[in-house]
């Protein structure tokens, strides 16, 4: 992997891992402000603040495995199937708008980090390496 792609991979990972961090934490301290953009139906299973809190969370969850590459393809497949219910969500109830472009925006650095096939900087990635380290020594202790 060539320097550029490292950036680009990181940048990447690094932006999508803000909005969803960001996002969540926003929607746990200030379930209000996002209130409206939860769908209605939700409303006859628990209230929009209880809903906030458990989608915040799991926003935070998802941006927090992207940003350190933790079952990275997984994580980024999440993140596009969460903001694919949003934009599908929020077009429906609310319209298009400026906030559905974004969010597309959004959808679209998801996808383009599932098919990134790149382990650069990835947990897994560390703790493989150190594993083989410590094989390789007990190999030459042997």
């Amino acid at each position: 992997m060539t320097g550029n792609a490292k950036i680009r991979h990181l940048l990447t990972r690094l932006s999508l891992a803000i909005v969803f961090i960001g996002i969540g934490i926003w929607e746990i301290i200030q379930p209000s402000y996002w209130a409206m953009y939860v769908p209605p139906f939700v409303s006859s299973i628990m209230t929009a603040d209880t809903f906030l809190m458990f989608h915040g969370a799991a926003l935070i969850a998802i941006g927090t495995a992207v940003l350190l590459g933790i079952y990275l393809r997984f994580a980024s497949a999440l993140a596009a199937l969460t903001m694919l219910s949003i934009i599908l969500s929020v077009t429906y109830y609310l319209g298009f708008s400026d906030i559905v472009l974004r969010d597309i925006a959004i959808f679209v650095i998801a996808v383009a980090l599932f098919f990134d096939d790149s382990d650069y900087a990835r947990v897994a990635r560390f703790r493989e390496r150190g594993t083989l380290k410590y094989r390789n020594r007990l190999q030459t202790i042997e």
